[in-house]
């Protein structure tokens, strides 16, 4: 329960739906008033339901905010959110929930599970402009077996009229929250602060072409990100960050026609059922989070690796980003872009 709308209406329903409900809060970072906590805990005891504190701050920062740092150093664009579901927060709830001997654990997400002869899918939920199926490509079988999503069947809409209607008003009209929980606006100055000693580790570098030639000079390759254009340098052209090379601090700049590709590798696959996947290009691929989609076909590699190849290419694809593969609006797995 983060104290927000949809995990407070997600308990709401679940009690409703006839489930003992218990409550948890994972504290996994806080800059400011503690406001979330505090919704929480009041909702809960106007429910009359049992509420933890977990308090996971340590264990967040060093998974994965060392990911968000050591992702920048390495020249990558980290997708902390992803990280977190795959390693952390589900992980964690699941653990809670059998120390106290329960079946099932719940959150709020626009989505929903489908089991197929055994075999569980993330589907898309039926609000497309809330859909969070793209961040739980990496839940294991095991894992999806427990999960009840009770707002996959809801719009927005929907959900806060329900919070006004059992008589929450303060939770229904509650703004969504956006960005990573610990990091929602410009990320330079976050991951300058988490560094020892900064100018050590970002300093002034190379602006190149496609060409190697020497363009100007840039703050230091940490501090960009692959299909970047605002801000670079000034020239009569628009060109956009293309790749980045930590070991020579060099950022490579190109036009949008220079940003295209057909095909990519991804790392830490995992997927529903290899047996999903055909030669033919019948899936879809997806490498951000609103609304595209490219047909692909998967080619499984060795060391839990893939190559994707795409019908049509796309541009911008930045290591350290996902790539999810869908098919008649299920999940079928996903993986980082390498």
């Amino acid at each position: 329960m983060s104290g927000g709308t949809d995990s407070s209406v997600a308990a709401i329903l679940l009690l409703e739906q006839g489930y003992e409900v218990v409550g948890i809060t994972f504290r996994f970072w806080e800059d400011g008033e503690n406001t979330h906590l505090e919704d929480a805990v009041l909702l809960a005891k106007q429910l009359g339901i049992k509420h933890i504190i977990y308090d996971a701050r340590k264990l967040f920062k060093d998974t994965i905010i060392k990911y968000f740092v050591d992702e920048y150093l390495s020249g990558r664009t980290p997708f902390p959110c992803v990280k977190c579901n795959n390693e952390l927060k589900w992980k964690l709830i699941l653990e809670e929930a059998d120390r106290l001997g329960f079946e099932k654990v719940a959150m709020g997400h626009y989505t929903r599970i489908i089991n197929e002869n055994d075999r569980y899918f993330v589907s898309e939920g039926v609000d497309p402009d809330k859909d969070q199926s793209f961040f739980l490509w990496g839940l294991t079988r095991k894992q999806l077996s427990r999960i009840v999503f009770p707002l996959g069947e809801y719009h927005k809409t929907e959900i806060r009229k329900i919070a006004a209607e059992r008589g929450f008003n303060y939770v229904s009209e509650k703004k969504d929250s956006l960005g990573a929980c610990f990091c929602s606006g410009d990320y330079r100055p976050f991951l300058k602060k988490q560094l020892d000693e900064p100018e050590k580790q970002i300093f002034p570098g190379s602006f190149l072409d496609e060409n190697e030639k020497v363009l100007g000079r840039h703050k230091g390759f940490p501090l960009y990100t692959v299909g970047e254009r605002r801000g670079l340098i000034h020239l009569n052209r628009k060109v956009f960050v293309k790749e980045i090379r930590p070991e020579t601090n060099e950022v490579i700049l190109a036009p949008l026609s220079g940003m295209y590709k057909s095909q990519f590798i991804i790392r830490d696959v995992n997927v529903v059922d290899k047996s999903l996947f055909s030669t033919e290009f019948d899936i879809f691929c997806r490498i951000r989070y609103r609304k595209q989609n490219t047909l692909c076909r998967v080619i499984f590699l060795e060391n839990n690796t893939a190559k994707v190849e795409l019908a049509e290419p796309l541009e911008s694809i930045a290591p350290g980003q996902t790539a999810v593969f869908y098919k008649d609006g299920k999940v079928l797995g996903g993986g980082f872009i390498l």
